[in-house]
């Protein structure tokens, strides 16, 4: 049994903190430790483990080769990254910047969650100018790695792409430009793709940023979303960190970006999850189906909630036809009509957004209208009958 292995066990003997403290003191300083790598992000691979967003470090490489077979055989390639002692704070470093809030050590033995904050003193801008701190953008970072790990195997669910969304349109972003802003426009590199393609780079730190070689040839901006959508909107396709989770971004996208952003807006303390709520009263969902089947435009609704900043609402998602006006009218008359009955009023938001479209995914309605053919005879009736 290696030395992580017994100090873990002890620790599950005796929840101590001199216990716990030598866990985080092997964390730091073991010669060689081994984390689980996501080549399809080319960054950590990280999971939600009792909510924290997790890196996992293994004490030994067959831990290691293990969880990797295991994740295999959910369809997730990750690979296996060793790190060496004297690289350690680099790479505790590199997890705080991927928006990783804990470190699950030797999952698959037995094991232990440890918060970043107790292993790794991260820096705090907050009384620094505004202009004088870093771009960083570790919330961006921890959801586009985790949106496409699960792109690999078809388990992207809505609050993930919510939050790559909403995050997306939050950020700062670095961009290397060919001289200084001028009428508030900057002229910036094209980037070649391996397919030819041109493509305009934008990145969430200067780690990223370093990856891209010939950056030191050119002046480095600070730009955000609507800069984004300005390239976008000249028929440009932006990429964000190429050499990383590679998020290649369009004017469509910019579209569904900006209709995430105005539903639901988050801070970084926030993150938005869609569930399907339970212990929803019959007799309300059946008010609800009465005031549907009122508008020959809905052909279905759907219930879900939406879990925010630690307070969670009622969404009546409804399918009214693909135009966004018309939807925004029907839903705003739904959402005052509803006042009549419902104490907590409940959010209406039509399939003809995005976030409509996210939260209809993979939910059953409660609401269905039926429509008959009438150019169909009905049922037992002969029709060649005197």
């Amino acid at each position: 049994m290696n030395k992580m292995q017994e100090l873990i066990k002890a620790y599950a003997d005796r929840k101590t903190q001199e216990n716990y403290r030598a866990i985080v003191s092997e964390i730091q300083t073991a010669e060689v430790l081994w984390s689980a790598f996501s080549p399809v992000t080319k960054g950590h691979f990280m999971d939600y483990v009792q909510g924290v967003p997790c890196a996992f470090i293994f004490s030994d490489k067959v831990f290691c080769e293990n969880f990797c077979r295991h994740m295999k055989k959910s369809k997730l390639t990750v690979g296996v990254a060793e790190c060496k002692k004297e690289s350690r704070l680099a790479m505790l470093s590199d997890y705080h910047r991927s928006g990783i809030e804990g470190i699950l050590i030797d999952n698959g033995q037995t094991h232990i969650l440890v918060e970043m904050k107790d292993v790794i003193n991260t820096p705090d801008f907050s009384n620094l100018p505004e202009k004088d701190r870093p771009v960083l953008n570790p919330g961006l970072v921890g959801s586009a790695n985790r949106f496409f790990q699960c792109m690999e195997n078809k388990t992207v669910t809505p609050d993930m792409e919510l939050n790559l969304l909403t995050d997306t349109f939050r950020a700062k972003y670095l961009v290397p430009a060919d001289d200084e802003p001028k009428n508030g426009q900057i002229t910036v590199p094209a980037l070649e793709r391996n397919d030819g393609t041109k493509v305009v780079a934008f990145f969430t730190d200067i780690d990223e940023l370093r990856k891209f070689e010939q950056s030191k040839q050119f002046k480095i901006v600070v730009g955000g979303f609507d800069q984004i959508e300005s390239f976008c909107k000249g028929g440009q396709t932006v990429v964000i960190n190429p050499f990383g989770f590679n998020f290649i971004v369009t004017d469509k996208t910019c579209e569904a970006v900006r209709n995430a952003a105005k539903v639901v807006p988050q801070n970084d303390a926030e993150r938005a999850v869609i569930f399907n709520p339970d212990g929803v009263p019959g007799e309300l969902l059946d008010r609800i189906s009465r005031l549907l089947d009122e508008y020959d435009e809905v052909t279905a609704g759907y219930i879900r909630g939406l879990r925010k900043g630690g307070k969670s609402e009622l969404m009546i998602v409804v399918e009214c036809g693909d135009d966004p006006e018309k939807a925004k009218e029907i839903t705003d008359e739904l959402s005052e009509k509803a006042k009549e009955f419902t104490k907590k009023q409940p959010m209406f938001i039509s399939t003809a957004y995005q976030m409509g479209k996210l939260a209809a995914n993979g939910a059953k309605p409660f609401f269905q209208r039926i429509f008959i053919d009438a150019s169909l005879p009905p049922e037992n009736v002969d029709m060649d009958e005197e």
